[in-house]
């Protein structure tokens, strides 16, 4: 008698077990599964609803507050205040340790004033006499009008020479009262021939005065 339920429970087991893996390859078995956890599930993942907050209590009125009284004050005159007494400053002495200054540079002497121009020499030839630079005597030529209206006279020519001894210069100093005559005076003059006058081993310039004549024999 055991033996025969517990063959009948063995057998029934097994459908069960059977059907069940049937159930499970069929896909069935999963639709079901899902219909019966899916409620669970979902109960989990819903949020138990939170409490809501207080409603805000509506603002209270504010009450104005009166503006305090502002008081006006008078600044009083300030009365004047005495000027500081300058107090005398004591001169402390020098302290050893204190560095000196460095001397002034000396100031530069003043240019010396420039010396003063030699005075120039006169450029007019010294006067001389006409024997010390012993000249050619003249040799005049009468001219011919002058002897054809028989003019005569005597001229004084003022001549003057250089370093080497030459003419250079010539003026009548007196004339003989023709102009040809006087012209024929300078004429013989320029010729003349005259030595270097000697001043302390130096030739210089000179000036002399030569009279010709002219006579009619």
């Amino acid at each position: 008698m055991f033996d025969q339920r517990f063959l009948k429970i063995t057998l029934a087991v097994l459908l069960f077990h059977a059907g069940l893996l049937y159930l499970i390859q069929s896909g069935l078995g999963r639709k079901m599964t899902e219909a019966v956890i899916a409620p669970e599930i979902i109960a989990r993942i819903i949020p138990l609803e939170q409490p809501k907050p207080p409603a805000p209590e509506p603002p209270k009125p504010k009450t104005e507050t009166p503006p305090k009284p502002v008081k006006v004050t008078t600044p009083r005159p300030t009365p004047p205040q005495p000027k500081p007494v300058p107090q005398a400053v004591a001169t402390l002495p020098p302290s050893p340790t204190a560095i000196e200054a460095p001397p002034a540079p000396p100031t530069p002497p003043a240019p010396a004033a420039p010396a003063p121009e030699p005075a120039p020499v006169s450029a007019a030839p010294r006067a001389v006499g006409i024997g010390e630079i012993q000249c050619s005597p003249p040799q005049p030529s009468y001219p011919a009008q002058s002897r054809r209206m028989g003019e005569t006279g005597k001229a004084v020519v003022r001549l003057t020479t250089d370093e080497t001894g030459k003419v250079v210069k010539t003026s009548v100093v007196s004339s003989s009262g023709s102009s040809r005559l006087d012209q024929a005076a300078v004429d013989a003059v320029q010729r003349m021939r005259c030595k270097p006058y000697m001043d302390n081993g130096r030739a210089i310039a000179v000036t002399a005065q030569q009279p010709i004549g002219f006579e009619l024999n």
